[in-house]
């Protein structure tokens, strides 16, 4: 969904705002070295095989953490990285994924985090981007409106303090079992609110760059053109 690190420093739970309580995250902290190449952007390096084909056993999370990080990897090393590719595979596996007990740690690693919410009905994360990072969301409880977004143009970060024109690309009801998945030039903002009975969801982002991030925007109401879905949008 989204990633404000000022306000997401916690492992959880950590109440976000009113009806939003970030319940688990982890992300295994990387080597010093490991570190110091991030803050180069994520280096080109030699990397393992594919994994295996999956089947349609179900995985538990550390087999899926084994199968799902070497993909992370090398997506973010590969010279012409395929986001769709790689989301597809990572969907492939999320949907065989048996979630840890609750309060049982959500390992991942670099570049790979993961992340789960609790939303009460009506609640969530208003529109945003996400920076130099592709997720997917996973609603393992309840049900949320994910509303997807492009940005128009050829600037996917228009400059501050202008309006600029956002295209809905997809307006999608998650119910459990079902995912919503976001690349950096395509569905990257989104609006997510829970339904009725509220959502509890997993996200899981890919990072190009240790520094990823997300930002708000205000959204006008009504579409600027109805027939292809055009909003006003600025920066909050």
């Amino acid at each position: 969904m989204s990633w404000f690190p000022e306000t997401m420093s916690g492992s959880g739970p950590v109440d976000l705002d009113d009806g939003v309580r970030l319940e688990r995250r982890d992300v295994l902290k990387a080597s010093v070295g490991a570190l110091a190449l991030l803050s180069l952007g994520w280096p080109q390096r030699a990397l393992g095989q594919d994994p295996a084909p999956a089947d349609d056993a179900e995985l538990a999370w550390d087999a899926f953490v084994k199968d799902a990080v070497p993909m992370a990897e090398k997506l973010v090393a590969a010279r012409k990285p395929n986001e769709e590719a790689y989301l597809h595979r990572l969907a492939a596996l999320v949907h065989r994924l048996k979630l840890p007990a609750e309060g049982e740690a959500l390992r991942a690693k670099q570049p790979l985090s993961v992340v789960q919410f609790n939303l009460k009905a009506g609640k969530g994360f208003h529109w945003h981007d996400h920076r130099d990072y592709n997720g997917l969301i996973l609603c393992t409880a309840g049900e949320a409106r994910v509303r997807s977004y492009d940005i128009v143009g050829d600037d996917p970060r228009p400059p501050k303090g202008k309006t600029f024109v956002i295209r809905e690309t997809v307006d999608a009801t998650l119910t459990p079992g079902r995912v919503s998945h976001l690349a950096r030039l395509r569905d990257n903002v989104h609006d997510v609110r829970a339904c009725d009975e509220g959502a509890r969801l997993l996200d899981l982002f890919t990072f190009f760059d240790a520094g990823g991030r997300s930002a708000y925007m205000k959204v006008e109401e009504k579409p600027k053109d109805t027939v292809k879905r055009l909003y006003e949008a600025a920066w909050a």
